[in-house]
């Protein structure tokens, strides 16, 4: 059922590309103006891909984006499903499955991020370098197929070691300031009050997003080399907490979004 799925998306995107894609890329919220850096650009509607789910956030395209960044062909999700707009996990990691089954075995993500770590500020980059599921759901439950990938993916080395070394020292030759840091997801779209983000702090997390973990998991399974970025949006430490600011938290990631840019475009030139 899956794999037939994914032969008809990929059949319809062939009516309207040729690319076959090196790196796949997911943009987060308000994280959009990678997508404008592509060459031979090319845009299809998710809507109009066969068993595609089709976004319902603001602030995301809904598109398909195939080209050429830094000398490397491409193919980018101008705007992710979530959980919590009342997808299962196997939808909104459907994408992540056509994507490989494209060509692309290298996954590049990004999303918006709060902090519970004290020492990061709204505007940083986070390189993520492990995560914590707490979205109470996995993408791969279910019958395994076993030409798409392992019933019992490991977990060792999910974000590859090479291209965090990569993003971080490129990070520091281009002057923007970024971390390395654990990732915790849950599934919103309610943001967390201060006993949880004590309780996320304690566990080891240093910033909590309410996406990217289902990806990821589709792209281990997939045996795609991973690389994540979160934008810190907004400070989540208890002893400082204050009301949300949703527009607020938009505003950081679009005054980030540059320096996000610059560098993951660079990142994918340097990549092999």
């Amino acid at each position: 059922m899956l794999k037939s799925q994914i032969s008809e998306s990929l059949d319809y995107i062939r009516t309207q590309t040729a690319v076959v894609p090196e790196v796949a890329i997911i943009l987060g919220t308000g994280l959009g103006a990678l997508a404008d850096q592509v060459n031979d650009r090319l845009d299809i509607p998710y809507e109009k891909i066969p068993h595609f789910p089709v976004s319902t956030v603001e602030t995301h395209a809904g598109t398909l984006v195939f080209g050429i960044i830094s000398g490397k062909k491409v193919v980018i999700m101008n705007g992710r499903m979530h959980y919590y707009e009342g997808y299962s996990m196997q939808e909104i990691t459907y994408p992540i499955r056509v994507m490989k089954a494209l060509g692309a075995n290298t996954l590049i993500l990004s999303n918006a991020a709060g902090s519970m770590n004290q020492f990061y500020e709204a505007g940083d980059i986070i390189i993520i370098t492990d995560h914590i599921n707490l979205m109470g759901d996995n993408p791969l439950r279910g019958i395994n197929d076993d030409s798409l990938g392992p019933r019992y993916p490991d977990m060792l080395n999910v974000y590859s070691p090479d291209l965090i070394e990569l993003a971080y020292s490129t990070a520091m030759k281009e002057g923007i300031s970024a971390h390395k840091g654990v990732l915790v997801a849950v599934a919103g779209p309610n943001l967390e009050t201060p006993a949880e983000y004590r309780f996320l702090r304690l566990i080891g997390a240093d910033v909590v997003s309410m996406s990217t973990v289902p990806e990821v998991l589709v792209g281990v399974h997939s045996s795609m080399k991973i690389l994540v970025f979160s934008c810190i949006t907004d400070k989540c430490t208890p002893e400082s907490l204050k009301p949300a600011d949703i527009k607020g938290i938009i505003q950081v990631a679009n005054e980030t979004e540059p320096r996000l840019t610059r560098l993951v475009s660079e990142v994918i030139r340097q990549m092999p």
